[in-house]
């Protein structure tokens, strides 16, 4: 075959889309200096203990179902730690999945250019499902892949619906809204007048349904889990919840979020496709019954984009006044947002965003030379999950070749309310483990870590001193909203070591 017109093609391409392949090498550029400076965080470091110590059968079997989520993501990473993948590289694939996410929407979308070229440097396209490795960074990339051939192939739309639902249970609430508006377009569009566009939709469905099936049977939670319990005493109310999963991942200040809502309802109004807005009520709807964060509200970002996408009006259709305060409720959306990601990446260049690392390379001589860890907490709400917050101290583990901590059974966290790991402790330190790392975890808008605490005093009383304090936190919109603590007693036998006061609290700086 001649070479010389597919060259041809791709200097016409170049030049004809080259602030689109800008904008894409920029993208890729950014997220490419923001990962050697990211600290991972612990509910990374779960995922990548998970894959890394069971098998398959273990993994979806058992533990996954403690975890939570559908197992898409820890599938990746088991291939992943099969084929020598470091924790590191893990990273850099992440990064790779994000580029490939942000030029589907770049390359693809029928947005005009100056949303389809902002759009990917909005904070969770951006950073938190691009630099931070998660599940929630297969989301975009499946949503856009759904928004490309929505009108093309039913059956890649339902491959995508079902691997979507397997990303995380969030995810799974999308998927099924928006299998409900697919079903309705392909009967609305007569897929059932013959018997082999029936045939089509029957297998259609059956995948669908089949990675649905696969999806709960591996996130069917255990009765011990502790989430459960968690769930019923400390969740907030229904609409509380419900309300903050669409309105604090927008933009800012929060009461724009409403507004701008009431515009994206308007606009799906005008163009009789409000059907398609049916997602974002499962998703708000789902949020208002779990325990969610600022990750798992971010999901309704790239949906609102893939619905968008899908419903945008053929070129040269006008622009009526509801899709002008639409688009500008769009464009102040991503202006927002592009603030939060240059808040986030400057902030996680120059600081810790996770204390994992730091505490790993302190610990690394000590367990080298034989110390005995164990791992505990320092809340004082007297809450029966305090204890739960130990699992911080799992995103130390990956720099290790083995489980470190005397205490904890398993090089994981065991979210279960059998976890032994906090009565182990208590059975422990009488024997003068060598290092006591103690837990903190606080909400920025909650009151300080209070070191001299009744834990605190309890761990000094029984021949222990602090030595030291790594911390790191968590930005998003333009603020630091989680600070997570691994604070260092040492045994008063132990070698001097440097001490470190409370003002260590603040996150560490390079």
């Amino acid at each position: 075959m001649n070479c010389i017109p597919t060259l041809d093609g791709l200097r016409a391409e170049l030049r004809s889309r080259w602030p689109e392949w800008t904008a894409i090498s920029v993208f890729a550029a950014v997220v490419a200096l923001a990962i050697p400076f990211h600290e991972p965080w612990a509910d990374e470091a779960q995922a990548w203990q998970l894959a890394r110590s069971l098998s398959l059968r273990e993994l979806f079997q058992t533990s996954i179902r403690y975890e939570a989520t559908p197992g898409l993501w820890h599938f990746l990473l088991w291939i992943m730690n099969r084929v020598h993948v470091s924790y590191g590289g893990m990273h850099w694939i992440c990064g790779l999945i994000a580029v490939v996410a942000a030029s589907l929407l770049v390359l693809n979308s029928p947005f005009p250019r100056y949303l389809k070229l902002t759009l990917p440097f909005t904070f969770f396209l951006l950073f938190q499902y691009a630099v931070v490795a998660r599940s929630y960074l297969l989301v975009p990339l499946l949503l856009f892949v759904i928004a490309t051939w929505w009108k093309k192939s039913p059956l890649v739309v339902a491959v995508a619906l079902g691997l979507l639902a397997n990303c995380a249970l969030h995810a799974a609430a999308i998927s099924g809204g928006l299998a409900i508006v697919w079903l309705v377009e392909q009967l609305r569009a007569g897929s059932t007048k013959t018997s082999e566009s029936r045939r089509k939709l029957l297998l259609c469905a059956m995948i669908v349904l089949g990675f649905y099936a696969f999806a709960l049977w591996t996130a069917w939670p255990p009765s011990d889990l502790v989430y459960l319990s968690f769930s019923r005493a400390a969740k907030p109310s229904f609409l509380h919840s419900a309300l903050a999963s669409v309105l604090v991942p927008i933009c800012q200040p929060l009461i724009l979020s409403i507004p701008f809502w009431i515009a994206i309802v308007f606009v799906f109004g005008a163009r009789r496709r409000l059907l398609y807005l049916l997602p974002v009520l499962y998703f708000a709807v789902f949020s208002g019954n779990v325990i969610g964060y600022f990750w798992h509200w971010g999901l309704v970002v790239p949906l609102l984009i893939c619905l968008l996408w899908i419903t945008w009006p053929s070129p040269g259709s006008g622009l009526s006044l509801n899709e002008f305060i639409a688009r500008t409720a769009l464009i102040y959306m991503t202006g927002s947002q592009i603030l939060w990601s240059a808040y986030a990446l400057n902030f996680d260049h120059y600081n810790a965003y996770s204390p994992d690392l730091a505490t790993a390379q302190f610990l690394r001589p000590r367990v080298e030379a034989g110390a005995t860890i164990a791992v505990t907490y320092l809340d004082e709400s007297h809450s029966p999950f305090a204890a739960n917050h130990i699992f911080s101290a799992t995103g130390i583990l990956p720099y290790f070749d083995r489980n470190i901590y005397i205490n904890q059974p398993y090089p994981f966290y065991w979210w279960s309310d059998k976890n032994p790991s906090d009565r182990l402790f208590n059975v422990l330190l009488p024997s003068h483990p060598n290092i006591v790392l103690a837990e903190a975890l606080q909400v920025q808008t909650g009151p300080a870590i209070d070191l001299r605490g009744s834990r605190a005093e309890f761990l000094m009383k029984s021949g222990y001193r602090l030595t030291n304090v790594f911390c790191g936190s968590l930005p998003f919109r333009t603020e630091l909203v989680l600070t997570n603590c691994h604070v260092i007693f040492q045994r008063l036998d132990s070698r001097k070591e440097p001490s470190q006061n409370a003002a260590s609290l603040a996150p560490v700086t390079r």
